[in-house]
């Protein structure tokens, strides 16, 4: 039992208790039954001896205990449930953060966003379901416990149609996980197309046939979630009326075929025909919560997955030995060192690489990097700061080599504003920062008319593209990490603020002592960096040599 496995893992499970409250519940229930049927058959000979009131006080202590006990039961699950699916998330959460970046691209950012949010959620909705049918089961048992007291022709036909159906079944279940699976591909498929269309709204609106495009591929991709989905709940539906059936026969056959197989007396026949009646809302109720504990199945089977694909791939990728985390607030020297690294390509594909690179940064340097698109620039950055592992090579800080346990600690020296950066509108990680700094730089930044920081939060990140880059800068020289690393920062600002960062910025970070190594096409500054570097076809050098040997800018 894959959910059962998921949620003991978590947390530890009081079986006893619960088995303790579901037979006790199970157990009050079948003898409100039993109750009922016995006043009803002697309801004379009990108003002569004046026994009503004894029977009343008796059902109502029934009541009570069978209220009671479900009432702890479905609270004790809900709690438990939730308890587990808490720490389940937070693991996840952590198992991710912890991961490379490659191991992130490889398996999407889609299906981690899917699972962590809609799986999980379906699970924590079915905690109640799952007390419910733990109960119904208890039920039936203590009321076909009931029938074989009475008629044990009737108790093996009711078994018999029982086993019947659950068989039916469970010779199903294979095709419905395998739709639920398809179902679920699709909606990671689904949630793709609309975060193409969201993200780039602008670019879907200027073209038709993009537009018409992503358009067919969201309908194909619904198209094949609906016929999965279909025909799931189709099996589910005939499974649900079938199980109608087998009640209304089961009925039957106490009142056709049981006096035929045994000699019982007519109040015998009417006992266990309304026992069978009883065992109607129990079955339904297993019956309908099989989809959703499939679902609810399912879902745990595809969090398992998640979990295991990306230890798998970071076992593949990541250190063995455990890192040591601690934060290196300078540096002298960072050597990189015949670094390679090559993408994985798909078959036919020529694989792109970096490298080899030989390159000494030094505190306090600004270094410019030029270089047309796909040239390797950005793949060379995630290098440098340890975002991918190096294929071949080393990087070596201050005469000591970066070790796969050192890794987390060298990319504490950088910070950076990527080209596809994200702006948090919460300042993760900045503490013990001056409000009067905070405010000095925004004014420095030309933001202070439109943004304020309150509480460790911009009051909006609802700006134009520059005006949140300028926020991305402000975040990064607050963190005042030793290495700024900047790619295309300057690209969507205005004239006047471009030559500001380059002539203020640039020169009040160096003057801090920080290291700034910027990806840029803006030649008129080029005179501002202490070394100017131009990545080529994935190789680095000097920007003199690619001058002296041909090559364009």
């Amino acid at each position: 039992m894959v959910l059962y496995d998921l949620i003991r893992r978590n947390i530890t499970i009081k079986k006893r208790t619960f088995v303790l409250l579901g037979c006790t519940s199970g157990l009050a229930n079948a003898l409100i039954l039993a109750l009922i049927n016995n006043v009803a058959a002697n309801i004379s000979d009990i108003h002569k001896e004046n026994n009503i009131l004894y029977y009343l006080v008796l059902f109502t202590l029934t009541i009570t205990i069978y209220g009671l006990t479900q009432q702890r039961l479905m609270n004790k699950a809900a709690r438990m449930v939730e308890k587990a699916i808490d720490k389940l998330r937070v693991d996840l959460f952590e198992c991710v953060r912890n991961t490379e970046l490659s191991t992130l691209e490889r398996i999407g950012k889609e299906r981690i966003f899917n699972t962590i949010s809609k799986e999980l959620q379906t699970i924590s909705q079915s905690a109640q379901l799952f007390v419910i049918i733990g109960q119904a089961i208890s039920l039936v048992f203590f009321t076909s416990l009931y029938i074989a007291w009475h008629s044990f022709i009737a108790f093996l036909l009711i078994s018999v149609l029982i086993l019947a159906g659950a068989s039916i079944h469970r010779l199903r279940a294979d095709e419905i996980q395998r739709n639920m699976r398809v179902s679920f591909e699709s909606e990671n498929q689904l949630i793709q197309r609309l975060s193409d269309l969201l993200d780039g709204f602008k670019e879907v609106k200027l073209s038709d046939p993009r537009a018409d495009d992503l358009e067919g591929q969201f309908k194909r991709d619904s198209s094949r979630a609906k016929r999965a989905k279909t025909t799931t709940q189709t099996l589910f539906a005939t499974d649900f009326v079938l199980s109608q059936i087998t009640f209304f026969v089961a009925t039957g056959a106490m009142v056709f075929i049981v006096p035929m197989l045994s000699d019982v007396y007519s109040d015998v026949v009417i006992k266990v025909t309304t026992a069978s009646l009883f065992l109607i809302g129990p079955i339904t109720s297993i019956v309908g919560g099989i989809p959703i504990y499939t679902t609810a199945t399912e879902a745990a089977q595809n969090v398992l997955q998640l979990e295991k694909d990306l230890q798998q791939i970071q076992a593949q990728e990541a250190p063995v030995s455990a890192p040591v985390q601690s934060q290196l607030n300078s540096f002298k020297e960072v050597q990189l060192q015949g670094a390679f690294y090559q993408h994985k390509s798909k078959a036919g594909d020529r694989p792109f690489s970096v490298g080899p690179v030989d390159l000494t940064l030094k505190q306090g340097q600004i270094t410019f990097i030029t270089g047309g698109n796909g040239s390797g620039k950005t793949t060379f950055i995630r290098m440098l700061t340890g975002l991918y592992e190096l294929q071949a090579g080393q990087i070596v800080l201050d005469g000591q080599s970066v070790t796969d346990s050192r890794r987390f600690t060298y990319r504490s020296l950088f910070t950076a504003v990527f080209a596809d950066f994200h702006l948090f509108k919460q300042l993760y990680g900045i503490r013990n920062v001056a409000q009067s700094e905070v405010d000095e730089w925004l004014e420095f930044l030309e933001m202070n008319n439109k943004v304020s920081v309150q509480n460790g939060e911009f009051s909006t990140v609802d700006l134009s593209s520059g005006q949140r880059k300028r926020l991305a800068l402000l975040s990064t020289i607050l963190e005042n990490r030793p290495i700024y690393i900047f790619d295309e920062w300057a690209a969507d600002q205005d004239p006047i603020f471009r030559r500001k960062f380059y002539e203020q910025v640039l020169p009040r970070l160096k003057a801090r002592g920080n290291t700034v190594i910027a990806i840029t096409h803006d030649d008129a500054y080029f005179h501002l960096a202490d070394v100017h570097l131009k990545m080529v076809e994935g190789q680095l050098m000097e920007h003199h040599e690619v001058e002296q040997d041909g090559v364009s800018s």
